[in-house]
């Protein structure tokens, strides 16, 4: 086996001015690292006397000391193939345990195949975990079990923290049958940057089980991720003081049973320039995981595509508030469904919201579902701005947007909500705006409800309301 290499770029550059000539490619890395480091002590002005270092504001490092650096712990010199034979399983572990035991570092993984047969652990702190994009594979073949989990020691209470995993692919050459690509359990500050966890070819039936888990944790950014499983893409819940999950950077989640499951216990989930396509249910919210409510969930310029189901579901004691900003709905349903409240882009049961002033709509697409575009049978909504049209295209029809139930003092304005129930033919139901019987204290006004099948507003409400200026009602 290859000398591990755990050099810290200090050491590196000394190493080269006692042995000029070529260094590798790792070498390379170390020394470029150094060479901007040199450079922009440099260019800081020097005081009379003294050296740039000690110019520099901060504390100068002691006398004889050099600054500490995080080593690069390379997974090659602790033996890995990657030729996609090898078992490769010992030395990356032994790479992540050579970090972990020198207080953190960069395990770097090259381009290749690793086949790994057991699960890869991490349990410290201040580890990343670098390959050089989708050409780094970790390949699974084991069919139960988690491929790379992040966890905890048995006996430590503390978070695993300031873990960074980015560059590389999971896949597997066997069927899971449990198990996520990658596991979080009690971490903080974590970032998964261009991670993709798919079967290497769609078709193929050797997927993973999951791809991304998330329990107990707090602050974790994952961004420009594939994602692709047999059970479900990405799944949080915990009950962590300050659990919040950013979802950004164009990650995208498709060909799943269900895209992103909120299992409940998560303090903010933030869907930011996250796309969800032909997933069974794109997005479901619930607490059948944590036991409790998630607090807050928010998406922001989010595109919630071709679900078989509902785009979105939210069950009973789901969520606190519920926020959608810019978000595109489109083509629920596809699974044969007939219509409302079937195929729903947007399905809220009664219960599921649980804040007095709790959904906000504002600039959102809703077109071709099946059933209804908002089937709200809770919560207290706002909803403005939006265009909600061409829904109900199932056998059964359905609506634009329904209240009912327990979904009180809503304000529906300023939408154009049109061809509900008629495209592309005329359907048994077609509304607009159904307000159902038993719902209070709302305001519909300045809304386009022109084009639905059967009626652009239906309002079977109470007394307390303000139904004014829409045009088609």
């Amino acid at each position: 086996m290859a000398r591990p290499s755990n050099t810290t770029e200090n050491e590196t550059l000394e190493h080269h001015d006692r042995e000029p000539g070529p260094i590798g490619r790792r070498g390379f890395l170390a020394r470029a690292a150094v060479g901007t480091a040199v450079a922009a002590a440099a260019a800081v002005p020097a005081l009379a006397g003294g050296s740039a270092a000690q110019a520099a504001p901060g504390v100068p490092p002691a006398p004889g000391k050099k600054p500490k650096a995080l080593a690069i712990f390379d997974a090659g010199s602790y033996g890995a193939v990657g030729d996609g034979v090898h078992d490769d399983t010992s030395a990356l572990q032994d790479a992540i345990d050579a970090a972990q035991a020198a207080g953190g570092g960069t395990v770097l993984i090259s381009a290749g195949t690793y086949k790994t047969t057991s699960t890869l652990q991490v349990t410290g702190a201040n580890i990343t975990v670098r390959g050089e994009g989708a050409s780094t594979i970790i390949a699974c073949s084991f069919a139960a079990g988690d491929i790379i989990r992040v966890a905890r020691a048995t006996g430590v209470t503390a978070l695993v923290s300031n873990g960074l995993y980015c560059d590389f692919a999971i896949m597997s050459t066997v069927q899971k049958t449990s198990g996520a690509a990658l596991a979080m359990d009690g971490v903080q500050d974590m970032r998964i940057e261009n991670v993709h966890a798919v079967s290497r070819v769609y078709s193929n039936p050797n997927n993973l089980w999951d791809s991304f888990t998330f329990h107990d944790f707090t602050i974790v950014v994952m961004e420009s991720c594939k994602i692709q499983a047999q059970n479900k893409g990405i799944t949080c819940w915990g009950n962590e003081v300050g659990a919040d999950i950013w979802i950004t950077g164009g990650t995208l989640c498709s060909f799943t049973p269900i895209g992103a499951h909120i299992g409940g216990g998560v303090g903010g989930v933030y869907f930011d320039e996250f796309l969800c396509y032909l997933n069974g249910s794109n997005v479901l919210l619930d607490d059948t995981l944590g036991g409790s409510p998630n607090r807050e969930i928010i998406f922001n310029e989010a595109v919630l595509d071709g679900s078989y189901r509902h785009n979105v579901e939210i069950m009973p004691n789901a969520v606190y508030v519920l926020t959608f900003q810019n978000t595109w709905f489109s083509n629920s349903g596809f699974d044969g469904q007939t219509g409302h409240p079937d195929g729903c882009l947007l399905r809220v049961h009664p219960g599921a919201i649980l804040h007095p002033s709790s959904v906000t709509m504002s600039g959102c697409k809703m077109f071709n579902g099946y059933g209804s575009g908002v089937f709200a049978e809770s919560g207290s909504w706002t909803i403005t701005g939006c265009d909600i049209s061409l829904n109900g295209q199932g056998a059964a029809g359905g609506y634009g947007v329904v209240l009912a139930d327990e979904a009180t003092q809503s304000v529906i304005s300023g939408n154009s909500i049109r061809q509900n129930g008629a495209y592309p033919s005329a359907k048994p139901v077609g509304v607009g705006v159904l307000i159902d019987t038993g719902v209070d204290d709302y305001i519909i006004t300045s809304n386009m409800l022109t084009g639905n099948g059967t009626a652009g507003l239906v309002d079977n409400g109470g007394t307390s309301k303000v139904v004014d200026l829409n045009l088609g009602a």
